[in-house]
């Protein structure tokens, strides 16, 4: 009977694990996104453009803004749609990502995944557009997809590491908490928390996750329960 009670009170903790993931997630992949646009990132893969590009940055910035708002408004798809339409390439993919958020956020599942899919497997893409494109993705649907298929999506991003292998660890986690691996998300989890590339926003989320999952924080990384 002991055993029951354990495993009831287990799928409660990963139950509230996921439930701070979802509330939390997003807004860690809004500020790296934010990341990318602040240090310039655009000069960087396509190369300083003409003041073409610079007006789109401004339209680009002030859409971004909208997102967070109480109460975004309802010009805002056609915004980030009229920059994937004409902006400069970086531009594009980002507005597109965006507009892939928004397909989620209304229901339209399939097509927001075909969307991320599509910058993901786009070889002309910045590798760094492409890593953010599978995670987004992959993180939308850690409660609802192929949890064994979502790992596998994830995985060479872990592995090659990059300016998103810290989210995707933290994405790798919650699939092994659906997966049942408890102890293995927590290694990964408490990894997160020694990383020095690990932002402090994650950081604060992981502690809240690891906290869920009734397991110390503090702990060193590959510690048991």
């Amino acid at each position: 009977m002991p055993d029951i009670f354990d495993e009831v009170s287990e799928d409660l903790r990963a139950d509230r694990a996921r439930s701070l993931l979802r509330r939390f997630g997003g807004l860690l992949l809004a500020a790296m996104l934010a990341t990318l646009v602040g240090v310039g990132a655009y000069e960087t893969w396509q190369g300083r453009q003409t003041e073409s590009a610079d007006a789109t940055a401004v339209k680009f910035m002030a859409a971004q803004k909208e997102i967070n708002v109480a109460l975004p408004p309802k010009t805002l798809p056609q915004q980030f749609a009229d920059i994937a339409a004409n902006g400069p390439a970086g531009y594009r993919l980002l507005a597109t990502l965006h507009l892939a958020a928004l397909d989620w956020d209304a229901g339209r599942h399939d097509k927001a995944v075909a969307a991320w899919h599509a910058i993901a497997s786009d070889t002309t893409a910045p590798r760094l557009l492409r890593d953010l494109a599978t995670v987004i993705s992959v993180q939308h649907r850690v409660d609802s997809g192929d949890a064994t298929a979502l790992k596998a999506e994830i995985y060479p991003i872990v592995q090659a590491g990059g300016a998103f292998k810290p989210l995707a660890l933290e994405v790798d986690a919650m699939l092994d908490v659906r997966l049942g691996r408890t102890k293995e998300a927590i290694a990964l989890m408490r990894a997160l928390m020694t990383d020095p590339a690990t932002p402090q926003g994650l950081k604060q989320l992981t502690q809240s996750l690891l906290a869920s999952l009734g397991a110390d924080p503090s702990a060193a990384a590959g510690g048991g329960k």
